[in-house]
């Protein structure tokens, strides 16, 4: 039984054409960088508007073949490395900090909200990267968990491209609607908190959501939604095992211990090794900002590399019953959010 499976690495052939693709890559990626920086487009972030660039790259410039090594290692390789060193955004001790009850809310999102997502998405025909892609996305840090999935759960390229757009785009939307309905419905500092921090997708969008209501909506905020981010560990290591065990199920038994996946990917234990040492003090701090940067860095990379390999065409045909998925899950994490806070003023 193979306990680990190693970082894709190429061949020296590959490795003579790949600077064209990384290049590009790069240069997209830096160009998603800055615009994540404007008015507007923040609540993307920078890996959401990396993989539609790509997108919009592949679609009016094509892709030839001599960018196409440079872009797969970065969709590949260097999505790996990333996930590694996103593993420092790990805070196993703020589970212990953040209180039974914001840890409660985190993990009824987490847990009822995959499940009903999955068993939702199946149920309108959409395969299982994408359908698991959306669900972690949704459920917990929205682009960054659809990468660290990606690997674990066999997602191609149109599914993340998928996955990855609609959770940026939805939750954008959700900061709005956060921002605009507030004060409205009268809802009070600590529930506002609450319910940005447990139901938006990403971190610069509670980030967003939570600093338009004020110093203390934006605390518990985001120590809500980085609970959430703790949670993504525990996460893949059962939606890993489950999958296995499932194909293994599903083969028979015939394929023999050879060919059956990897009980923990590599750089899923790289992942939760970083965090376990982030959370024990044993990371230096000006490490941390450093390691932060360098994850963000290769992820957005890798998915302008996811980008350019999109086909458009997959896209259409399941982006229908994809929004669908992610509006009903949406819909579903705010409901339990809503109940889970009942009882707060406001």
């Amino acid at each position: 039984m193979r306990l680990l499976a190693p970082l894709p690495l190429p061949s020296p052939a590959t490795l003579r054409t790949l600077p064209r693709g990384l290049l590009l890559t790069g240069a997209l990626a830096l160009v998603a960088s800055l615009a994540a920086r404007l008015p507007g487009l923040a609540t993307l972030g920078p890996l959401g508007i990396a993989m539609l660039l790509g997108v919009l790259w592949r679609t009016t410039a094509g892709l030839g073949s001599a960018l196409v090594p440079g872009a797969t290692f970065a969709a590949r390789t260097l999505l790996r490395v990333g996930v590694v060193l996103l593993g420092v955004r790990l805070d196993f001790a703020l589970l212990l900090r953040a209180g039974p009850q914001v840890l409660l809310l985190d993990l009824l999102v987490v847990v009822i909200g995959t499940l009903a997502m999955e068993r939702f998405g199946k149920l309108l025909g959409l395969g299982r990267g994408v359908r698991l892609g959306l669900a972690l996305g949704s459920c917990i840090c929205g682009a960054a968990a659809i990468a660290a999935a990606a690997p674990i759960i066999r997602a191609t390229d149109d599914d993340v491209s998928v996955s990855v757009g609609i959770v940026s785009l939805l939750g954008t939307v959700g900061v709005v609607g956060f921002a605009v309905l507030a004060p409205l419905l009268g809802m009070s500092v600590q529930r506002y908190g609450l319910m940005t921090g447990a139901t938006l997708h990403e971190v610069a969008q509670v980030l967003a959501a939570g600093a338009a209501h004020g110093g203390r909506a934006l605390d518990l905020a985001t120590i809500t939604k980085l609970t959430r981010v703790a949670l993504l560990a525990p996460t893949l290591l059962v939606v890993g095992a489950v999958l296995r065990r499932r194909d293994a199920a599903g083969t028979g038994g015939r394929t023999g211990p050879a060919r059956r996946p990897p009980l923990l990917p590599g750089f899923l234990i790289g992942f939760l090794a970083l965090g376990a040492l982030r959370s024990a003090g044993l990371v230096p701090a000006p490490m941390v900002p450093l390691l932060q940067t360098g994850s963000t860095v290769l992820m957005t990379a890798a998915m302008a590399g996811i980008g350019l390999a999109v086909d458009l065409r997959v896209v259409r045909r399941i982006g229908a019953p994809a929004v669908a998925l992610a509006v009903a899950g949406f819909a579903l994490t705010l409901s339990i959010a809503t109940l889970g806070t009942l009882g707060l003023p406001g």
